[in-house]
Parts: C-alpha cells; sequence; structure tokens
C-alpha cells in the first residue's frame, strides 16, 4: 500500500511539472494537475494543501538532484553519497584529491556535464518556471538557490581549494575561482538558451564550448612562482 501511495505522489509531482511548463505556474490549476495526473482533486488534496505547496517539493527534489549531480561531476568515483550526510562527507572525500590529478581532463569532464545537465534547453526551462514563480513565491527560489546552485558552488570552491593546495592552481579565493568558472562555462550559451534563442547544443559543441572555457580559466588562474615554491 505504501509503494502504491509513493506512486500516486510521484504521479501528481510528475502532472504538475508538466502542467507548470506549459502553462506556468499562475495559469495552472489544481484541477488540471489532478486531471493529468488522473486522479480526483479530492486525492490530489490528500497530498498537497496547495498550488504552491505542490511547486515547493517541486523545487526541493530538483534541488537535491542539482547537488547530487555536481557533486557526482566532481567525484565520479565516490560511490552515492547521501545529501544527508553532506557536507562533511563531501569535505572528506575531496580533501583527498592529489597533485598527480589531471586537472584539466577533471575540470572537462565537469564542465561537459554541467552543460549537459544544467545548460541544456530542458533544464533552463525549468529555471525560466522557478524564476517566473520565485516572483511570488520568495520561499520556492530560495528554497532552490540554497539546496541548489549555491550547494553546487560549494562542492565546486572546495574542489577548487584542493588545487590550489596542491598547486595546481595560484593562490585565491576559491569562492570566486568557482563563480569564474561556472561563468566561463556559460558564457556563450546561458542568456540565448534562458531566452530560448537557440537549439540544443551536439555533443561536439558542448565539448568544444568547455575546452574553450577550461583553457581560459587554466590560463588565468596557473599557479605562480611563488605558489610552486610553497611547501
Amino acid at each position: 500500500m505504501r509503494k502504491k501511495s509513493g506512486e500516486r505522489c510521484q504521479a501528481i509531482l510528475d502532472a504538475a511539472k508538466t502542467m507548470f511548463e506549459k502553462v506556468g505556474f499562475e495559469q495552472a490549476t489544481m484541477a488540471e494537475i489532478a486531471a493529468t495526473a488522473g486522479h480526483s482533486k479530492a486525492t490530489l488534496y490528500n497530498y498537497f494543501s496547495s498550488k504552491e505547496q505542490l511547486f515547493l517539493e517541486l523545487a526541493r527534489r530538483s534541488a537535491d538532484r542539482h547537488s547530487e549531480q555536481l557533486f557526482s561531476l566532481l567525484m565520479p568515483n565516490c560511490g552515492s553519497a547521501s545529501l544527508d550526510t553532506l557536507p562533511d562527507q563531501v569535505y572528506q572525500v575531496l580533501a583527498l584529491l592529489q597533485p598527480s590529478d589531471d586537472l584539466t581532463a577533471t575540470l572537462q569532464r565537469f564542465g561537459e556535464g554541467v552543460m549537459s545537465n544544467f545548460l541544456s534547453l530542458k533544464s533552463l526551462a525549468a529555471r525560466r518556471m522557478l524564476i517566473a514563480a520565485a516572483a511570488n513565491q520568495p520561499e520556492a527560489g530560495r528554497l532552490f538557490f540554497e539546496n541548489g546552485p549555491a550547494k553546487g558552488m560549494q562542492f565546486t570552491a572546495q574542489f577548487f581549494e584542493q588545487a590550489m593546495n596542491a598547486g595546481q592552481l595560484r593562490r585565491a579565493d576559491p569562492n570566486v575561482a568557482a563563480a569564474h568558472f561556472r561563468g566561463l562555462l556559460e558564457s556563450e550559451v546561458y542568456e540565448s538558451g534562458l531566452f530560448n534563442a537557440r537549439r540544443e547544443l551536439k555533443p561536439k559543441e558542448v565539448k568544444a564550448t568547455v575546452e574553450r572555457a577550461v583553457s581560459v580559466f587554466i590560463k588565468a588562474y596557473a599557479p605562480t612562482a611563488a605558489d610552486l615554491n610553497q611547501d
């Protein structure tokens, strides 16, 4: 029975996501969401008391997936660390980075994953929905940002701090370095994608775009003589 209840809840969430993406948060109604899910409004209200609560749950789940995907891209051999044990476990794993790791290859893999997962037209369509809803539902915007993008930037900054400690990058504020790297990844594709003014990128285009971003980043953050001479 519990499994059936869980499946019903997921069906409702899937239907809500479909309707929010199709007509927007403001125009979507609980009746339409219930019909799309194949359930009655009464059943829908048994799970979620309002459209706002539905949206908050979608934002929470989206944020969790965002953080999990970023962590797996940075640390592909760590297994499936639960967000319930983070950030302590994340820090322990990131501390295992070795100077012999190929930083350029790691950033290339990470960048391609970021672009494929978070800068695709589908992902940006969901972000447009979140941005629009956040105007009237600031809690949803805050929840998504703090548990998704902000946490992902925290992981990335910690990664760069370890790379700096290993002498792979010059000494700098790792949070600024993480912001710069994200900006480089987004620079060629984000705005046109957000406004739905480009087509989906092919894998070879993603690869080339990331290569340019990584190249600029590595040149900007190349270790100095002082960094290399530190113990």
